[in-house]
C-alpha cells in the first residue's frame, strides 16, 4: 500500500446486523412473554383445546395452530408463556426469510431494510404478544414465496417439495393460504423471474395436497362446518355494497404494517423492475381478495395480513431511496415493539379517562372461570355447561387438571361453535350440572342453589353474570322452549 495512504472503511454486512437486531428482538419478545399479565383470550383457549385432541381439524380453523400450541406447552408447561412461546419465534423466522426473499429480488440494503420492517411492524408486535393462525401462515407465505422464487431460477425437485410443504402448512394454519396462492400465480404471469417448470409446479401441488389432504376429508366427514362458518363469518353483514367498509378496511392497513411502511408499500407498486413486478403481484392479489370481501360483505384488519409478506419488501425498495423516512418507519415500528410488551406486563390497570381498560379483552376472565368452577365444587356438579363461545373457551383453559367437564349447553340447529361440535352436553338426566351464563335469565325450570354478581374490572366489566345448579334434563326442556 503506497505510503500515505488510508485503509479503506469496513463496510458493515447489513444483512449480518438486521438479522442481529432481529434475533435481539425476538429474545426481547420471548423474555417479555414471560412477564405479561394479560390472560389468554379467547382464540387462544379455544386453539389450547384443540391441541389437547390433536385431530385433523376443527370447527372453524385448520388444525395446525393446535398442534403448535400442544408442542410448546409440552415444552414450556400449560401457561400463557407456554400457549404462546412460537409466535414470537415464527415471526423472527418469518423476517429471515423476508429478507432472503429480499435480497434475491434487489439488494443487501434493502434486504436489511425489508427484513426489519417485517419484525418492526405492528402486525408482527402484537401477532408476537398471542397465538394466531396468521403467525404461521405468515411463515408459510415467506418459505412459500422464497422457494418459488429460488425454483423459477434453477429447477430443483428438493425445492419444489419444500415449496409443497409451505404452500400444505400455510393451508394447516389458515385457509387464506389460498389467497397467497393466487397471488402466487399471478406473480408467475406478470414476471418471468416467478416462473417455475411444469415438473417443479407437479411436485409442489402434490405435496401439497398429500399434507392437505387429511383436513379436506375432517371437514367432510363434519358436514362441512368449517366452510359453514367461514361463510357465515364473511356474509355476517349481508351481501351488499359495503364502500364504508372497503374503505376502513384500507384504511386499517395503516395500521397493520405501520403508517410510513404502507404509504411506502402503496407509493413502491409503480416500480417496474421485474422481480419487485412479480411481489406487488402476490400482495395486491392478496389485498384485493380481501379488499372486494370488505366492499361486498365484511372483513377484518387482519384478513388480509399475508400481503406484508410481500409488501414489506416493497416498502423496503422504496424507502432504501429515502432514507430519512427509512429511519423514521423504522424507528416507529421499534418504539411499537418496545412499548406494547411493556403496557401487557405494566399496564393492565389502564384506562383512558372513564372508559373500559385498554387491555379489558385480556383480563377478568380467570376470575368469572375460578368463580364458577368454585360454585360447582360446592355444589357437587362435575359439569360446568355454558351456550357462550367466550365463556367455554376459558373455562376450558382454566379448569384443565381440575377434574372438572366442560360442556355446551343443549342447543338446537347447526353448531355454533367448537364445543356445540365437539364437546355438547351429554351427562345423564339427573346430573348436577353448574349453568354459566352472561347476560341472560336462568331457565324457569332451573330451581337448585344459584349465584348473581356484576363482573368486575376486565372483559364483562359491568354485566351481570348469573350460575345456577341446574340438570341436563331441565336444560333440554329450555332448548325446546
Amino acid at each position: 500500500m503506497p505510503k500515505g495512504s488510508r485503509m479503506p472503511k469496513a463496510v458493515p454486512d447489513l444483512r449480518r446486523v438486521a438479522l442481529l437486531a432481529i434475533a435481539a428482538l425476538t429474545l426481547w419478545r420471548v423474555l417479555m412473554l414471560a412477564t405479561m399479565r394479560t390472560e389468554l383470550w379467547t382464540d387462544e383457549s379455544q386453539y389450547w383445546l384443540w391441541g389437547q385432541s390433536l385431530s385433523f381439524g376443527a370447527y372453524s380453523k385448520p388444525p395446525l395452530i393446535g398442534w403448535l400450541i400442544r408442542a410448546t406447552t409440552e415444552l414450556a408447561g400449560n401457561t400463557p408463556f407456554g400457549v404462546r412461546l412460537a409466535a414470537p419465534v415464527l415471526h423472527g423466522v418469518t423476517a429471515g426469510m423476508v429478507m432472503a426473499l429480499a435480497a434475491r429480488l434487489a439488494n443487501a440494503r434493502v434486504a436489511a431494510l425489508a427484513g426489519l420492517t417485517y419484525a418492526t411492524m405492528p402486525a408482527a408486535t402484537l401477532g408476537a404478544m398471542m397465538m394466531t393462525t396468521d403467525t404461521p401462515l405468515l411463515c408459510a407465505i415467506a418459505a412459500a414465496l422464497l422457494m418459488q422464487h429460488r425454483l423459477a431460477a434453477r429447477a430443483s425437485t428438493r425445492d419444489a417439495v419444500l415449496l409443497g410443504l409451505a404452500l400444505g402448512l400455510g393451508f394447516l394454519s389458515k385457509h387464506a393460504m389460498l389467497f397467497a396462492m393466487a397471488g402466487m400465480g399471478m406473480a408467475a404471469l406478470v414476471s418471468p423471474a416467478w416462473r417455475i417448470t411444469r415438473r417443479d409446479a407437479t411436485v409442489a401441488v402434490a405435496v401439497a395436497l398429500l399434507l392437505a389432504l387429511p383436513n379436506l376429508l375432517w371437514i367432510a366427514s363434519h358436514g362441512f362446518v368449517t366452510l359453514h362458518h367461514l361463510a357465515e363469518d364473511g356474509a355476517a353483514k349481508g351481501f351488499g355494497l359495503h364502500l364504508a367498509g372497503a374503505a376502513r378496511f384500507l384504511a386499517e392497513q395503516f395500521a397493520v404494517m405501520g403508517p410510513l411502511a404502507f404509504a411506502a408499500f402503496l407509493l413502491g407498486l409503480r416500480d417496474t423492475h421485474p422481480p419487485i413486478r412479480g411481489a406487488a403481484a402476490v400482495a395486491l392479489v392478496i389485498l384485493g381478495i380481501v379488499t372486494l370481501q370488505a366492499l361486498t360483505s365484511r372483513a377484518l384488519a387482519n384478513w388480509g395480513v399475508g400481503f406484508t409478506v410481500a409488501g414489506t419488501i416493497i416498502a423496503a425498495h422504496w424507502l432504501a431511496r429515502h432514507r430519512a423516512l427509512a429511519f423514521a418507519s423504522l424507528a416507529l415500528g421499534a418504539a411499537v415493539a418496545i412499548a406494547l410488551p411493556l403496557i401487557a406486563t405494566f399496564g393492565t390497570g389502564w384506562r383512558i379517562g372513564e372508559g373500559p381498560l385498554i387491555l379489558s379483552r385480556y383480563l377478568g376472565r380467570a376470575e368469572v372461570s375460578q368463580r364458577a368452577m368454585d360454585f360447582a365444587t360446592r355444589n357437587g356438579a362435575t359439569v360446568i355447561a355454558a351456550s357462550d363461545r367466550g365463556l367455554l373457551a376459558d373455562l376450558s383453559w382454566q379448569s384443565h387438571g381440575t377434574g372438572l367437564e366442560i360442556a355446551a349447553a343443549p342447543h338446537d340447529g347447526p353448531p355454533r361453535h367448537h364445543w356445540d361440535l365437539a364437546l355438547p352436553l351429554q351427562a345423564d338426566p339427573d346430573t348436577p350440572v353448574a349453568l354459566l351464563m352472561q347476560g341472560t335469565e336462568p331457565p324457569s325450570c332451573a330451581t337448585g342453589p344459584s349465584e348473581r354478581w356484576i363482573a368486575g374490572p376486565g372483559f364483562a366489566e359491568g354485566r351481570q353474570m348469573s350460575l345456577v345448579l341446574t340438570t341436563p334434563e331441565c336444560l333440554t326442556e329450555a332448548k325446546d322452549d
